[in-house]
């Protein structure tokens, strides 16, 4: 068995159930009913790679909920975060979308061949939520007052939250660097952010792009 393979599964795996308990009560939030169903389907699909997951795990002999144990605690304290405003839930759910693209991105070429195919399907889902991430975020930056500067200082924000969520407990970032090719996978991510930030207007870690 390939220990940090199921160790990097494991982590995805209780990130999706993470997200898709974000996706229902952002559904079960929701005050029109576009809204709604937008969430509901995104949980229905972020459900779908939760089981997905622990599948693969099963198939390489892994005990599903053994693997993700580690990663509570982290992964517990960076989604139990309370936005502080729109803004700021509007770029964690852009950044966070995109990590987690960039992640999967990677991921993907390190699997066999079976899980390789069935994070392809993930990847299909997971592009349509960041660009559903996308224009919530320009949306809330149009209409809010220093939408763009208070954007900044939340892409700051999450950079610091996700650091501080690692301190307890196992980080799922540690588990995908012990897979290895940790220069390609930091590269995918720091790539991924500078790409996502400078779509909405802002340089690398939420400095203004000069006009």
């Amino acid at each position: 068995m390939n220990t940090a393979l199921v160790q990097v599964l494991g982590a995805v795996a209780y990130g999706e159930l993470k997200a898709y308990e974000g996706a229902k009560a952002e559904a079960a939030a929701a005050t029109d009913e576009e809204t709604r169903l937008r969430f509901r389907k995104v949980a229905a699909e972020e459900l779908r790679h939760h089981k997905g997951f622990v599948a693969r795990l099963e198939a390489m002999g892994a005990d599903p909920e053994r693997a993700m144990r580690p990663y509570r605690t982290a992964l517990d304290t960076y989604h139990g975060r309370a936005p502080g405003d729109e803004v700021e839930e509007a770029v964690f759910g852009y950044l966070g979308e995109g990590v987690a693209d960039d992640l999967l991105q990677w991921l993907r070429k390190v699997v066999d061949d079976e899980t390789a195919a069935f994070i392809d399907t993930v990847i299909e889902d997971e592009v349509e939520h960041e660009a559903g991430a996308a224009a919530d975020l320009r949306a809330v930056m149009e209409t809010a007052p220093d939408g763009k500067a208070r954007a900044a200082r939340a892409s700051r924000t999450m950079l610091l939250h996700m650091l501080w969520s690692g301190r307890r407990g196992a980080t799922p970032m540690v588990a995908f660097v012990r897979v290895g090719r940790p220069a390609e996978l930091l590269g995918a991510i720091l790539g991924g952010h500078a790409r996502r930030m400078r779509a909405i207007g802002l340089a690398p870690f939420g400095l203004p792009i000069p006009v």
